[in-house]
């Protein structure tokens, strides 16, 4: 038996197959996406309102995120789905999102990209 340890190798970066898209104007800010994520990736936006006049939904800790699909099985307003990676990031670099619609994968939190917009 050696008394040599072996070494330790890192575990490659996990890439997720499809990204996390928040609706943030369809949102009613019923937290029910915020209670049953394992993760606890995501929160409430307590610094906007929607035009509903709600706490939107948005990430704390996207790195977190295994791709579960619980918030999305969970919103009984569908504003919260996962995407496929291609199809989400194409949409985003083409400007072809509606407005309040989130990719933090994309856009780091959302709120450097709406502070751009301002």
């Amino acid at each position: 038996m050696s008394s040599v340890r072996k070494p330790i190798i890192p575990k490659p970066p996990r890439t997720r197959q499809k990204v996390l898209v928040i609706l943030q104007e369809q949102c009613k800010q019923c937290d029910l996406c915020i209670q049953f994520c394992p993760k606890k990736v995501l929160c409430a936006d307590f610094s906007k309102y929607n035009k509903k006049g709600y706490h939107p939904v948005t990430t704390c800790d996207l790195d977190a995120c295994v791709n579960c699909g619980f918030c999305e099985m969970i919103c009984p307003d569908m504003a919260i789905f996962l995407s496929e990676r291609e199809e989400a990031k194409e949409a985003y670099e083409k400007g072809a999102l509606d407005e309040g619609t989130l990719i933090p994968e994309f856009m780091g939190d959302g709120r450097e990209h709406e502070e751009e917009s301002n």
